[in-house]
């Protein structure tokens, strides 16, 4: 029999697609101009710079391929072996799509509980499906720790208080709207408990979430980055509930 492998996803199916496509047309153009019109200058001209952006866009695509293959696991264990564990932690992950941050979190944790809610959707990575993160929750075997939840993270179905270590990696971007965010900002300060941390790692909006959790109270909240695994750059927000 094959031994089933962890899939983590490719993040943003759609805009690799897109890349890996506008990349091959913009070398096959080029290509075809240079092939078709022969070394005369005004072929040459127009096919050089062709050839060039559409590389650009293949490398483009490579590094977000690596990204979600290998980059941000890596950027994962730097972030979890930051943490203190002492194993009894009530854990959440927001936005928690293959599992990424959850399952590596559930594999410090003896007696605690690790809960990831999500709504799945596959335009955010791809094969994204509560049944494809409980496929590798059991293969990385932490089913006895993990819980998983479909719910949003702007209305958070938890009370006061409830958690001691709050994550989200590349996950709150997706809520377009900056109200939004901010209600799920207020919504991760709400269920963390006092003394408690959290940490985000994410794209576009890193400096504005650090700026919230000041406003709400928030203590040693640290900016971290940049991190260049998915080409637009990816900082870490960390702080601490008083």
């Amino acid at each position: 029999m094959t031994a089933r492998r962890v899939n983590y996803g490719i993040d943003a199916p759609g805009v690799v697609r897109n890349i890996f496509v506008a990349g091959a047309i913009g070398v096959l153009a080029g290509a075809f101009i240079l092939v078709g019109s022969g070394s005369r200058s005004w072929a040459q001209a127009m096919a050089y710079p062709l050839i060039s952006i559409g590389l650009t866009f293949l490398v483009q695509g490579a590094v977000m391929v690596w990204g979600s293959k290998c980059g941000k696991l890596r950027l994962r264990d730097r972030v979890i072996g930051t943490i203190d564990w002492r194993g009894d932690e009530q854990v959440l992950d927001v936005g928690c799509g293959h599992g990424l941050m959850l399952i590596a979190a559930a594999k410090r944790l003896r007696s605690g509980k690790a809960i990831g809610i999500d709504l799945w959707q596959s335009e955010d990575q791809a094969d994204n499906s509560r049944e494809a993160t409980w496929r590798n929750v059991e293969i990385e075997n932490v089913a006895d720790r993990v819980q998983l939840l479909a719910g949003d993270a702007r209305k958070l179905p938890f009370e006061n208080n409830s958690f001691d270590v709050i994550l989200s990696s590349w996950a709150l971007h997706n809520i377009y709207d900056e109200q939004g965010r901010e209600t799920a900002l207020r919504e991760i300060v709400r269920v963390l408990k006092p003394r408690g941390r959290l940490i985000i790692v994410d794209i576009y909006h890193g400096r504005r979430c650090a700026e919230l959790f000041e406003q709400f109270g928030m203590s040693d909240v640290k900016l971290e980055g940049p991190n260049f695994l998915f080409v637009i750059p990816t900082l870490t927000v960390r702080a601490v509930k008083p």
